[in-house]
C-alpha cells in the first residue's frame, strides 16, 4: 500500500533517515509497517522518547537498554555502556563509538522532537555516529525541528529526509487502503475520501476505520475522521477504551500490568483487538518477551483523559505502573511516575535501586529537577529522598550550599529494625557517604565499619552478598580518610570477589592503587594500575571524581620518578571537579611536592592557603585526616620560602602532644636550630607513623638533626633507614622535606662512607628547592629592596631610575648588589628567587 515510503526506509546507503512532519502524518505507523516487516537488516533497536528525557546521558541509556533487549550487548556490556554514559567526560568522548558491533544495526528514534533542547547536542552524537560506526543505521521520527534537515547534510548525502509532503497519501495509496479495509460500499469512494482528507494519514485512518464499520456512524465518516483529537473516540467500544485509558498511564505494559491496572478483562484479547486496529504495536522487551506500546498520538490523548478524568484512578494506576517499571529496568521512568502522584513510599525505593544500580546518582545534578519541589515535610519523612536531592545538590556548584541541610536529614535517618540484612546494609551505605560528605569522618567510618561486618557474616554462611561494589568502595573510602588503611584496603579487596562489570573492577584497582600510592607504596600501586583493563568502559579515563584516586596513583608515580611537571599535569583538569570534596586534600600533596621540587614554594604555598580559606563544601573544611595532611605539607611549604612564622601558624590550636603535628614539628625545629627537640619528635613520631612515605621523611629529619649535631654514626643509621625505605618502595620525594643544606651534607656523609644504596637515593634527587632558613635569608637594604620590587615592572636600569628619581648608575650598583644576595646573574632569575622568598609581596602584606 505504502511501498514507495517503505522502499525509501529500505534504502540503507545514506546513514541517517529522517521522517520530519508535523503530528498525524503517521511517521509511527509507517515506521511500524516497515519493521514488523522484516525489511531491515541485523538487529533492530526501537526507542521512543518521553518528557521525562531530559539529559543527553538518559537518551543513550535508553538506546543501550534497547541494545541490551535485542541481545546486541550482554549484561556485563550493558553495566560498562552504561557506566561510560554516566562518566564525568561524557562529553568529551565519541560515545557512538561504543556502539560498534560486528553485526549491523538499526536504532529507530520515536518521539524524537520530545528531547527539546537536547535535539541539536544528539544530532551531533548521530551525525558522528554514522561515519564512525560501520554497521550503525538511524531512523529518527521527529515534528520539531532538528538541524539534520539541513540542505547540506543532504547534498552531501549524509542525511535523508522524508517530509510530510511525502508523507502524504496519494489518491492511489487511499483507493488500495480503502480496497484493504473497506472493500465495496455506496457510501463514500476513495476518491472522495481522499478530496475530504487531502491525504492527511491520521484522517485517512480514521475515515476509513469509520467506513468500514456497519450502521450510522459511517454515515459520518467525514467530520469524525476530520476530528483529529478524538482519538479515543475511534475505539471499538467503551470497555476496550477504558482499558486503553488506564493502561495509556505507562508508555509500554505487557499483559502482566494489564492485569493488575485492568482486572476484569482480558488483557490479551484487548491487546490483540488493538494492535489488530492499527492502535499499537508489540516492542521488543527482553529477548523472551514483548511489551505493547499505542500509537503516540493515542497515547497523549488517552493518557490525558485519564488524568483530567479519573485522578484516583490514574494515582492508583500510576503507582502499579512506576513499580513496573522499576522492577523492570526503567528505574528513572519509574521515579518520574511515582512523584507525580505523590508515591513517595514507592519513590523513596526507586531512589534506593538508582543508587545501587546508576552511578551517575551520585555524580552529577540529573536528579534535581524531578526532587526541588518536595515539600520538607515529605523529606524528612523519606530521607532516601533527601539524600538524592542532597547528592544532586552538591553536583552543582550553583546549587551545593542547599546540600547540607539534605545530607545532614539523611544521616539522621532511623533504620527501621525489621529490615531485611541486604536493605539494612543499603541504609548503613547512604548513612556513610552522607556523614563522610558533611565532615563526621569518625561517624562515617564507624557505620562503615558495621556494614562491612554485616556484610561480611553474611557471606560466611554462604548468603549472597549484600553489598555492591558501589558501597564497598564507598565504605572503603570512609575508612581511608580516617587513616584505617588495613581496613580499607580489605575492604577493597572484597570487590574482586564478586560478579560486576569490567568498569566496576577498574574502579577497585585504581581506588587501590591511590591509596598504596598515597601511603608511598608505589610497587603496589603500579601493580593495581597494571590490572587495569584499557579496553574496558570506564569512567577512570575521565578527568572526574570517580577516576580520582587512580589519577593520583600516576601523578606520585611521575613524582617518584622526578618528572615534576608530568606529576602537575595528571591532576590539572581534576581538581575542578573535586575542590569540595572528601578527595580535594589528596589531590593537592603530589602537586605540592612537584612544585616544592621546581622551587616554587612560595607560590604554592599562597595557592593552597587561599583555597584553603576559600569558600570550600563541608566535606573540605571538615579535620579530615587529608585536610590535615595538606596542613602538614603545607608548613613545609613555608618553611622551604623562608616562612617560619606562618608555618608556625599552621600548628596554632593543635596540642603540643598530638601525634598528628610531631612530623611538621620536628622538621620546624630542625629548620630553627633546635636539634635536641627536633630528635626528640622525631623518635615519638616514629612511635605513630605507619606509612613508608612518612617513615622515610622522619628518617631524614632524623639523620639531619643528628648530623648537625656532630654524630655522625647516628645520621649514618638513620639515613641507611630511609635509603631502604627508599629502594623498597621506589620513594624519592620524601628527601624533598629536607633543607638543602641538610640534603647535601647527608649526602656527603653517605658518599664518605654509606653504602651503594644510600648514594643511589641521595644521587635520584637533583633538585635546588630553596629551602631556606631564616638565618640564611638574604639581608637587603631598604634601597636594594625598593629596586628589587622595581625590576618586576621594568626591564631596563633607566626606567627604574626614571621612577625612583636616581641615576642609571645608582640602580645598576644596587641590583649588582641585590644579584649577589640572591645568588643569581640575570633579572629573570631574579625575579624567580625573589618571588620564592616572597621579596615581591607589598611588604605590607607580611
Amino acid at each position: 500500500m505504502r511501498q514507495r515510503l517503505l522502499r525509501a526506509l529500505d534504502d540503507d546507503s545514506t546513514r541517517i533517515t529522517l521522517l520530519h512532519a508535523p503530528s498525524g502524518y503517521g511517521k509511527t505507523t509507517l515506521l511500524r509497517m516497515w519493521a514488523e516487516s522484516g525489511r531491515h537488516t541485523g538487529r533492530l533497536l526501537w526507542v521512543t522518547f518521553s518528557t521525562a528525557t531530559t539529559t543527553r546521558n538518559s537518551v543513550w541509556e535508553q538506546i543501550a537498554r534497547a541494545a541490551l533487549r535485542e541481545g546486541l550487548l550482554t549484561s556485563l556490556e550493558y553495566d560498562d555502556l552504561v557506566t561510560l554514559i554516566n562518566s564525568d567526560d561524557f562529553e568529551k568522548r565519541d560515545l557512538v563509538v561504543a556502539m560498534r558491533s560486528e553485526v549491523p544495526f538499526t536504532i529507530i528514534l520515536d518521539g524524537y522532537e520530545r528531547l527539546g533542547d537536547l535535539v541539536p547536542i544528539v544530532d551531533q552524537d548521530l551525525l558522528r555516529g554514522a561515519e564512525s560506526v560501520p554497521n550503525m543505521r538511524v531512523i529518527i521520527a521527529a515534528r520539531g525541528r532538528t538541524t539534520l534537515d539541513q540542505s547540506r547534510l543532504q547534498l552531501q548525502g549524509r542525511v535523508r529526509v522524508v517530509t510530510n509532503i511525502d508523507l502524504e497519501f496519494t489518491e492511489a495509496e487511499v483507493a488500495a487502503f480503502f480496497e484493504l479495509v473497506v472493500g465495496q460500499t455506496h457510501i463514500a469512494t476513495p476518491a472522495e475520501v481522499y478530496e475530504a482528507t487531502g491525504g492527511y494519514a491520521i484522517a485517512v485512518r480514521a475515515a476509513i476505520l469509520e467506513l468500514s464499520r456497519s450502521g450510522p456512524r459511517a454515515f459520518h465518516w467525514r467530520e469524525n475522521a476530520l476530528n483529529s483529537t478524538n482519538l479515543s473516540g475511534q475505539l471499538p467500544n467503551a470497555e476496550l477504551a477504558r482499558f486503553a485509558r488506564i493502561t495509556s498511564v505507562v508508555p509500554y505494559f505487557d499483559a502482566s500490568l494489564a492485569r493488575m491496572l485492568v482486572p476484569d478483562l482480558d488483557p490479551d484479547a484487548a491487546i490483540e483487538m488493538l494492535e489488530a486496529d492499527g492502535f499499537g504495536r508489540h516492542i521488543s522487551f527482553t529477548r523472551s518477551s514483548k511489551a505493547f506500546q499505542y500509537v503516540t498520538a493515542l497515547r497523549e490523548a488517552l493518557h490525558e483523559e485519564l488524568r483530567a478524568d479519573s485522578p484516583a484512578e490514574y494515582r492508583r494506576a500510576a503507582s502499579l505502573a512506576a513499580a513496573w517499571l522499576s522492577a523492570n529496568g526503567d528505574p528513572e521512568g519509574a521515579l518520574e511516575l511515582a512523584l507525580e502522584v505523590d508515591d513517595f513510599d514507592l519513590a523513596s525505593r526507586i531512589c534506593a535501586r538508582l543508587l545501587l544500580t546508576v552511578v551517575e546518582a551520585y555524580t552529577t545534578d540529573r536528579y534535581v529537577s524531578r526532587l526541588q519541589h518536595l515539600p520538607q515535610d515529605v523529606l524528612v519523612a523519606y530521607p532516601v529522598l533527601a539524600f538524592v536531592l542532597g547528592l544532586a545538590r552538591l553536583a552543582n556548584p550553583v546549587l551545593r550550599s542547599g546540600a547540607k541541610p539534605l545530607l545532614q536529614i539523611a544521616a539522621g535517618m532511623r533504620i527501621p529494625s525489621d529490615l531485611s540484612v541486604a536493605r539494612r546494609c543499603e541504609y548503613l551505605c547512604f548513612k556513610v557517604f552522607a556523614l563522610r560528605t558533611l565532615g563526621r569522618y569518625l561517624e562515617s567510618a564507624e557505620l562503615a565499619r558495621e556494614a562491612l561486618g554485616l556484610a561480611a557474616a553474611q557471606s560466611r554462611v554462604g548468603a549472597s552478598p549484600t553489598l555492591s561494589p558501589v558501597f564497598t568502595r564507598g565504605a572503603a573510602l570512609s575508612l581511608f580518610l580516617v587513616g584505617d588503611m588495613t581496613g580499607a584496603h580489605a575492604a577493597l579487596e572484597g570487590t574482586f570477589v564478586v560478579p560486576q562489570s569490567n568498569s566496576s573492577r577498574n574502579l577497585s584497582f585504581w581506588d587501590a592503587a591511590g591509596y598504596k600510592a598515597i601511603d608511598g607504596d608505589m610497587p603496589a600501586s603500579e601493580a593495581m594500575l597494571a590490572q587495569v583493563e584499557d579496553g574496558a568502559w570506564m569512567t577512570t579515563s575521565s578527568r572526574g571524581h570517580l577516576g580520582t584516586f587512580g589519577h593520583i596513583a600516576k601523578s606520585y608515580g611521575y613524582l617518584e620518578r622526578g618528572e615534576w611537571m608530568q606529576a602537575q599535569a595528571a591532576l590539572e583538569d581534576i581538581e575542578r571537579f573535586t575542590v569540595t570534596s572528601d578527595l580535594w586534600p589528596y589531590l593537592q600533596e603530589p602537586v605540592m611536592l612537584a612544585r616544592l621540587a621546581q622551587g616554587e614554594a612560595l607560590a604554592e604555598a599562597r595557592r593552597v592557603e587561599e583555597m584553603l580559606e576559600g569558600p570550600l563544601a563541608a566535606s573540605g573544611v571538615g579535620e579530615s585526616l587529608g585536610l590535615f595532611r595538606v596542613k602538614s605539607l603545607l608548613v613545609v611549604l613555608w618553611l622551604a620560602a623562608g616562612r617560619p612564622a606562618r608555618a608556625r601558624k599552621l600548628l596554632e590550636g593543635y596540642a603540643v602532644d598530638d601525634f598528628r603535628t610531631l612530623p611538621a614539628r620536628s622538621l620546624l625545629a630542625l629548620v630553627d636550630g633546635d636539634t635536641d627537640q627536633s630528635m626528640q619528635w622525631v623518635s615519638r613520631s616514629l612511635d605513630f607513623v605507619t606509612t613508608p612515605r612518612m617513615r622515610m621523611a622522619m628518617h631524614l629529619i632524623g639523620a639531619a638533626g643528628a648530623l648537625r649535631d656532630g654524630d655522625r654514626d647516628v645520621a649514618r643509621s638513620m639515613v641507611g633507614l630511609a635509603a631502604g625505605l627508599s629502594l623498597q618502595y621506589g620513594l624519592v620525594s620524601p628527601l624533598l622535606m629536607l633543607p638543602d643544606r641538610d640534603r647535601n651534607a647527608l649526602a656527603e656523609l653517605s658518599r664518605e662512607s654509606g653504602g651503594a644504596d644510600d648514594i643511589a637515593m641521595f644521587d635520584s634527587l637533583d633538585v635546588v628547592t630553596n629551602f631556606q632558613e631564616v638565618s640564611a635569608m638574604p639581608q637587603f637594604t631598604e634601597r636594594e629592596r625598593v629596586v628589587v620590587h622595581a625590576l618586576a615592572r621594568h626591564t631596563s636600569p633607566t626606567r627604574i631610575a626614571e621612577e625612583l628619581f636616581v641615576s642609571p648608575n645608582t640602580v645598576k650598583t644596587q641590583l649588582r648588589s641585590a644579584y649577589k644576595k640572591l645568588g643569581v646573574h640575570t633579572r629573570p632569575e631574579a625575579l624567580r628567587r625573589a618571588e620564592s622568598l616572597g621579596l615581591l609581596r607589598d611588604r605590607n602584606g607580611e
